[in-house]
């Protein structure tokens, strides 16, 4: 006769090592863990997502003023809009020892002139920054093409 060989559902730790993959499987605990790292990600992501970071523009001494990346980023936008040539902004703003940076992607005409664009479009964003906003820890913009427009 065979013996049949059953398996508690939360079998001692030291016992998982030695299991196949195909018996790993069929262990329930296998799929919680699963579920749970699912579930984990998940969540990561939306607090990433969902996180209202504020930063600093100056400060004095009647108090400071901050500003939430979302207004950045929508600054940058509003910023390229004027600007001929330039498609689908997107910013990513980088701090590094105090001083803020921001990355900008965007889609260009491959007919227009690349320099001129990207000189008109930091001088804008910088002006902005410093001279409007007072930001006293600008460290300037990178551009990056991610694309190009369709004519």
């Amino acid at each position: 006769m065979q013996s049949i060989h059953f398996r508690m559902p939360f079998a001692p730790l030291n016992s998982y090592p030695s299991l196949s993959f195909k018996e790993a499987q069929q262990e329930p605990i296998y799929w919680y863990a699963l579920i749970l790292l699912f579930f984990l990600i998940l969540f990561l992501w939306a607090i990433r997502k969902l996180r209202n970071d504020l930063v600093s523009v100056f400060h004095d001494e009647e108090g400071g003023v901050q500003i939430t990346t979302q207004a950045l980023q929508e600054l940058v936008k509003k910023s390229c809009l004027d600007i001929e040539g330039i498609d689908a902004p997107t910013t990513k703003i980088k701090s590094n020892r105090g001083t803020i940076r921001l990355h900008v992607r965007l889609s260009l005409n491959p007919e227009g002139d690349i320099k001129q664009i990207r000189t008109m479009l930091r001088n804008k964003i910088e002006k902005i920054m410093v001279e409007n906003l007072n930001f006293s820890n600008f460290g300037g913009v990178d551009i990056v093409i991610k694309g190009f427009q369709d004519k």
